[in-house]
């Protein structure tokens, strides 16, 4: 596609933002304030002896550290994923609406080279590559590909509040029983939590159920969290050691050395090869794991782990306590996000036994219940020397209490840490602020 080149004013601009890209590598980071970041472009420009009035100079900072002309979208939270194919118009996937296209549009190729040159030096990085993926200081994941037509850009941003288990609830993403059923798999009454998997296709919702479950992890807890690229947020998790894979450093790699950092739970953001075997190993020595991985129904989870790359000895996978598979509909016209299947491991005849709990009913848009937890319920009964039908009764304790904290409007994900911490201290204070009997 044709493009009009730039005329003589704003091939100046041009060229004084891209001197600017190319100083700023390596100097901008998330979590520096607006003030700070101003002040080394400031410092760049000065160094560049450009001279430019006061009016002049406050819009080419604005410039600099904006994401025109996609900024209206950048800042938009129901937009989970913008689409850039050079200098085609955008395209964009809401959370509620799907993808649409929009009026928006790169003007000229340069234009849209100053643009990936940005999102370079907003990543730290100084190398543009054949593919890029890039974390950006404020949270999103870009991924640029070179292309003869011009960069293919894909930018997938993250909330900077995640959502809570009470606001999936709100959403219709499961009930008040299985949040409860998944809070008892969290915390295993403090004696044996469960090894999960979560599943499902991409932008099924995995990563988002994985980060509203750590509201229940225990706060003394030492967590290792390990991703390809920083999508979890730990902000409510203190003695958290956050590691993410280069080039020098393979998830299998980092998988392998959380046994050196005395982790309590082990998380993986997403297993999809050898490293599963090193996740497998460290459940087998007493570790918490839990992890996303691609796939569409839990029987369809256990046969990628059984087959290459994983390569899983079928005997052990029963260490995984349960799958859950998440899936993205589109019920009455809107897109949702919701819990599909629920299965428990029952050991291994041939084949893996799985115990379905629960399944998505895609004609009435519900959750529908099918077997109480059995297999981890008698698990976990065994470990803490009690009754079966006490797990059972604490499981249907805990659906009141997250039901009275969703009636209380607690619902943010700090909210709910907060509540479950004081929970875990001291039930009687964290019910009666509920108005709820121990």
């Amino acid at each position: 596609m044709a493009s009009r080149p730039f005329d003589a004013k704003e091939k100046e601009r041009a060229s004084l933002q891209q001197y600017v890209f190319e100083k700023l590598a390596g100097q901008l980071y998330y979590g520096q304030s607006q003030e700070d970041r101003e002040e080394i472009i400031l410092r760049i420009l000065t160094d560049a002896k450009a001279a430019m009035p006061a009016e002049e100079k406050k819009r080419f900072l604005a410039d600099i550290l904006s994401y025109e002309p996609i900024d209206e979208e950048m800042k938009d939270p129901g937009i989970e994923d913008i689409m850039i194919s050079a200098l085609n118009p955008v395209y964009i996937f809401h959370q509620s609406k799907g993808m649409l296209k929009t009026k928006k549009k790169f003007e000229t190729l340069e234009q849209l080279d100053l643009f990936v040159r940005k999102l370079l030096a907003f990543s730290g990085k100084t190398e543009y590559k054949p593919i890029n993926d890039l974390h950006l200081i404020t949270t999103e994941r870009a991924n640029v590909v070179h292309s003869p037509l011009g960069p293919q850009i894909t930018i997938r941003k993250f909330r900077q509040t995640p959502l809570s288990i009470i606001d999936l609830i709100r959403y219709g993403t499961m009930t008040y029983e299985l949040a409860a059923q998944l809070w008892l798999y969290s915390d295993g009454l403090m004696i044996k939590p469960a090894n999960l998997m979560i599943g499902g296709m991409p932008s099924a919702g995995k990563t988002t159920m994985l980060n509203a479950m750590f509201s229940f992890f225990p706060t003394q807890e030492r967590l290792v969290v390990i991703e390809d690229t920083m999508e979890l947020n730990t902000i409510n998790k203190e003695n958290c050691a956050r590691l993410e894979c280069t080039e020098d450093m393979t998830l299998r790699d980092l998988v392998r050395n959380t046994l050196r950092m005395r982790p309590d739970r082990i998380i993986i953001g997403e297993v999809r090869g050898e490293e599963a075997i090193d996740l497998m190993t460290a459940m087998n020595i007493g570790k918490i794991c839990m992890c996303t991985i691609h796939a569409s129904t839990t029987r369809e989870i256990v046969m990628r782990l059984e087959n290459m790359p994983m390569n899983v000895p079928t005997d052990i996978i029963p260490m995984i306590d349960a799958f859950i598979v998440m899936k993205q509909i589109n019920f009455e016209g809107k897109i949702r996000r919701v819990i599909s299947q629920v299965s428990e491991t029952g050991g291994v005849e041939k084949k893996v036994l799985l115990s379905d709990l629960s399944t998505f009913d895609f004609k009435t848009g519900k959750l529908r219940d099918l077997h109480p937890s059995v297999v981890y319920r008698d698990r976990l009964a065994e470990a803490a020397g009690i009754q079966p039908t006490v797990v059972m009764e604490e499981i249907a304790s805990r659906a009141k209490i997250l039901k009275s904290l969703d009636r209380s409007n607690i619902h943010t994900i700090t909210q709910v840490s907060d509540f479950c911490s004081m929970y875990y201290d001291n039930p009687k204070n964290a019910l009666a602020r509920l108005g709820m009997e121990a």
